[in-house]
């Protein structure tokens, strides 16, 4: 009886003595640690209590750039349509002088206006003579404006014409491979077929939508 009696005591004692360890460690001796300690408790829970919705200032919460103030769109609506009707100002009085226009044809961009010659790195399956429209139009301006397309114009909006004049070869192009004392020689001509077109016309639609 006496030992369970001690046993039952035993954990009692054990966690009286751990529990006072405790507050001594965490307490520390004289009036002026005990300041200091009471201080860094209240920096410590002053810190950490963080209002709702609180992000850090980092350089991905505020960069360093200034911020990017979007237009209103009631502002943008009007100054796009006080553009527009500019535009089409211009094209209705034939005031806007000579039009060029950029192409995308035989996987290169091409900047053409009237009568230009282009020469295409590639044979086409149009004979000479024959007239074709450059439908893939990046861009197309003028004096006072320019259209952009998102990434193309549309096919209302302007029209490209070309004429396939001439179909010829490129000048021949000698790849010669040679190894000294062993014999060895290998000659390559490289001859690819060319396409020269010129531009017609370009014409834009008469009013803008």
């Amino acid at each position: 009886m006496a030992a369970a009696a001690a046993a039952s005591a035993l954990p009692v004692t054990l966690g009286r003595l751990v529990s006072a360890c405790s507050r001594g460690v965490l307490r520390p001796p004289g009036p002026g640690a005990a300041s200091l300690w009471s201080a860094s408790r209240r920096f410590s829970s002053q810190s950490t209590s963080f209002p709702q919705g609180y992000v850090p200032k980092t350089s991905l919460s505020s960069p360093p750039w200034p911020e990017i103030v979007l237009p209103d769109p009631a502002e943008e609506t009007r100054h796009h349509a006080e553009v527009v009707g500019k535009v089409n100002q211009l094209i209705a009085t034939g005031q806007y002088g000579r039009l060029f226009a950029v192409v995308h044809f035989a996987s290169h961009q091409w900047k053409v206006t009237s009568e230009d010659l282009i020469l295409i790195e590639n044979e086409l399956d149009i004979a000479c003579g024959e007239r074709i429209r450059l439908e893939k139009v990046l861009l197309v301006g003028a004096d006072n404006f320019t259209l952009l397309g998102k990434p193309l114009l549309g096919k209302e909006l302007v029209r490209v014409e070309a004429t396939v004049i001439e179909k010829t070869e490129s000048w021949p192009k000698v790849n010669m491979k040679f190894k000294k004392r062993k014999n060895y020689r290998k000659k390559h001509i490289i001859v690819s077929p060319q396409t020269v077109l010129r531009i017609n016309t370009i014409e834009i639609a008469p009013c803008l939508r």
